[in-house]
Formats: C-alpha cells, sequence, structure tokens
C-alpha cells in the first residue's frame, strides 16, 4: 500500500461510512474520524504547532490521546510519546536535546517551562501539512536499559514498513478489530496504530479496564503471555481470532492452549530502533521467534542482534 495523503483521509475516500475506531462505547467512520482530526489539528495550529514541530505528549492510552496523536502528526509536527510515571529529573536531563517546542499533558499540568503548553481545543476547519512519507514524525524513548534513554526518530514510511512486514503474517482484514493494548510511548503500542492505518481496518481504544473488558468485540490483540494465560485459564468470553505475543519468553504449552480455543498466536521480537517487530512466526511449536519480516535485516554478532 502507498498512500498519497493521510492514512485516515485515504480511507475517508475508500471506505468513508466504515468503522474505523471505537472509543470506549463510541464508533466512529473514516469520515467521522477524520472531521475530528481536522478540528484537532486546526486548534494545535492555532496554537503555534506548525510542520517540524517537536511536540511531548506525556498521556496515557485514552480516547482523546489517540486522536490528539492523528492530529499532530497532521500538523507534521514530530511527537515524543512519554510515559506519565517517568521521573521528572529523568525527564529534565532528556528533553532539553531532543529540539521540542511544545508539551500536551491532557490528564496533568506541564511542568517543563521551557516548552508552551499546548491544549485541546476544537477549532473550525480542515488544517493539514502535505502528506510526505519520509517526514520524521515519531521519537519514542528506548528502555535505557545501558545508560540513559535515547529517542529513536522514524518517519512514516518506516512506521508503515514496519506494520506492511507484520502483516504480510498476520490476518487483518477491514472488519478485523485490533485493541490498543499497549501504551502508545511504546513502540509496539505504535505498531498497532499503524497496523490499523496501514490495513484501513479497526482498532478499539479504551480506558483503563480488566483485559477481558477492554477485549469485547475485538478480533486481534497485542499481549505479552502472562496476559494470554490468565486469559485462558479464566476461560474468559473473548472473540479473539489472532494475538501477537512477545516481551517475554513464550512458552510453547501457551500457544498450544490457546490454539485448541480457536485463536491463532504469533510470536515476534521487536527493537524500538526497528519501528516494532523485527522477527515473527506463527506458533509453531518451536521456542523460537520465527525469521525477519520483509523490510528488515537482521545480524547476529556474538549472540546479539545487531
Amino acid at each position: 500500500m502507498i498512500f498519497s495523503d493521510w492514512p485516515w483521509r485515504h480511507w475517508r475516500q475508500v471506505r468513508g461510512e466504515a468503522i474505523a475506531l471505537r472509543l470506549n462505547d463510541e464508533q466512529l467512520n473514516w469520515r467521522e474520524l477524520c472531521a475530528r482530526v481536522d478540528e484537532l489539528a486546526s486548534g494545535f495550529a492555532a496554537q503555534g504547532v506548525v510542520e517540524g514541530s517537536g511536540v511531548m505528549l506525556r498521556a496515557w492510552n485514552t480516547p482523546q490521546t489517540l486522536l490528539a496523536w492523528l492530529a499532530l502528526l497532521q500538523c507534521g509536527a514530530r511527537v515524543l510519546p512519554v510515559n506519565p510515571q517517568l521521573p521528572q529529573p529523568l525527564l529534565e536531563e532528556l528533553l532539553p536535546n531532543l529540539t521540542l517546542q511544545f508539551a500536551l499533558v491532557p490528564e496533568g499540568e506541564n511542568t517543563f517551562p521551557a516548552l508552551t503548553s499546548l491544549h485541546i481545543q476544537l477549532v473550525e476547519g480542515a488544517h493539514a501539512a502535505a502528506w510526505q512519507p519520509t517526514r520524521l514524525c515519531s521519537m519514542t524513548l528506548t528502555s535505557g536499559s545501558t545508560g540513559l534513554p535515547k529517542a529513536a526518530v522514524h518517519t512514516y514510511q518506516a512506521h508503515l514498513a514496519s506494520a506492511q512486514g507484520v502483516l504480510s503474517l498476520i490476518p487483518f482484514g477491514e472488519h478485523d478489530d485490533w485493541l490498543l493494548s499497549l501504551p502508545l510511548f511504546h513502540v509496539s503500542g505504535q505498531g498497532i496504530m499503524w497496523r490499523w492505518l496501514y490495513a484501513g481496518a479497526r482498532m478499539t481504544v479504551r480506558d483503563k479496564q480488566p483485559l477481558e473488558q477492554m477485549l469485547a468485540g475485538c478480533t486481534h490483540a497485542s499481549l505479552v503471555p502472562t496476559q494470554l494465560w490468565r486469559l485462558l485459564v479464566n476461560r474468559s468470553s473473548v472473540s479473539l481470532k489472532a494475538v501477537l505475543l512477545g516481551g517475554a519468553a513464550i512458552p510453547v504449552e501457551l500457544t498450544e492452549q490457546a490454539r485448541e480455543q480457536g485463536i491463532r498466536c504469533f510470536c515476534g521480537y521487536g527493537l524500538t530502533e526497528f519501528a516494532s517487530t523485527v522477527c515473527a512466526k506463527e506458533a509453531d511449536g518451536l521456542a523460537d521467534v520465527g525469521s525477519p519480516l520483509p523490510c528488515r535485516e537482521v545480524k547476529i554478532v556474538n549472540d546479539e542482534v545487531w
């Protein structure tokens, strides 16, 4: 899929009345989604956001967060999603080096005086920067396991290539629905968003609640093995068809049990620097994470992935 416009606008043209998003109990089709994004983007533009602006988005996954993210992208901004639990001293050390101008904190206060505060404002209009796949659009912090976190910067092209690779393995059709089960400040959460946009399917965003309730009506989810294990042990009534597993060792027994309950499991391994999943396979009884997906190259040096 090669887009010539913002993906949500592309799908508005292709199937504008089809359901695009479920936001808690509200459903939006692609036409309605674009109208929301247009008003939010016009609001951010009125506050000074322009193409190339760096914006810190410090927020949990909520419907409002997802819509604000899309609107910032439509302004041509470069978004740095931040875990609200990251300590202030750490951010004070990191942020000055990341060429940011604005901060959006929907559920709190901007505690960084050097960044201009943004607010959620709906303004009539349809502000949009030109679609440029090679524009930088995201800055995602690494785990910082070997020192200070670093920001991995990706283009739209990189995120869409990541989505294309995963969807070459996992069927995800127009009427399928992927739960945004991972935070957008993590690259795996962003991966869900970009797969939804690449496929023109459906995505569900719900405020925090028990996983079984969040999964209601969803056909796809990205989970860690412990989450899937709990669903299976509790014999939860879910409509899942496929699960992408990662983030920890994946027991063969777990994927076999899921298969017996009609859930196809896919095992993956990802890196922030690769815009999410790098290697994956459908669970086959072997304890590995498969082969590199299309658009990826992997090199093993001293038992480490390069």
